[in-house]
């Protein structure tokens, strides 16, 4: 249809009519232009803050295996330490220099955490040391001076922790000057059974994060 064959008073509001539905079109396709830019960035930015959350929480957990490995390191090769120690303080009667051996209370999750790193023959090695250790930990804190049942229970788990560890040469890592030397030397030797030097040395490869990220 021709303009000119529209009456002139309704030229003028076609023409507006006209320019108000055109520009209403303008402005919608660029409202949803706008609008589907900003779903695009609203949507990478919530993707980019579950992807930041979820690398986050990855090195959380890894933060926490290797502070689990950590507390089981240092908690066997004090028990060791401090075995030694009590053993040669007693074969020299001094009865008071017993010295306690700390123990996470709470080592079975603990060691539990570590099933994607260590199999269960490793675990199991690292659950049957504990098992001495806690028996040893409870001995020493119900030690009384001068109680000869106390004292004999105390040389037996002490005895117990590193003839497990070591076996028949266990007599032989009491010659060693612990204060000389470092925790590392205790298992990175020809005494200690090979099964936990693996667990040991497999314990301080763990330790690091670089090494769980690889």
């Amino acid at each position: 249809m021709c303009l000119f064959a529209i009456p002139d008073k309704f030229i003028t509001p076609t023409i507006s009519a006209t320019a108000v539905i055109i520009g209403s079109l303008i402005g919608a396709t660029c409202s949803w232009i706008t609008m589907k830019h900003s779903i695009k960035e609203n949507t990478n930015v919530e993707n980019k803050i579950v992807e930041d959350n979820r690398k986050y929480d990855e090195i959380q957990k890894m933060s926490k295996i290797c502070e689990n490995i950590n507390i089981i390191r240092l908690d066997i090769c004090t028990a060791i330490f401090q075995s030694i120690r009590n053993l040669n303080n007693f074969s020299k009667e001094n009865y008071l220099s017993i010295n306690p051996i700390p123990i996470n209370k709470d080592y079975s999750r603990i060691v539990a955490s570590l099933t994607n790193r260590f199999d269960l023959t490793e675990m199991s090695y690292i659950y049957q040391l504990y098992g001495i250790i806690e028996l040893l930990n409870k001995h020493m804190k119900d030690y009384k001076f001068n109680d000869n049942n106390s004292y004999k229970l105390i040389i037996i788990d002490c005895e117990l922790l590193l003839n497990k560890t070591y076996g028949d040469n266990y007599k032989d890592i009491l010659k060693i000057d612990i204060d000389k030397i470092k925790y590392e030397q205790l298992y990175t030797n020809e005494f200690i059974k090979i099964g936990y030097k693996k667990i040991l040395e497999k314990l301080d490869d763990n330790a690091s994060m670089d090494f769980i990220k690889g």
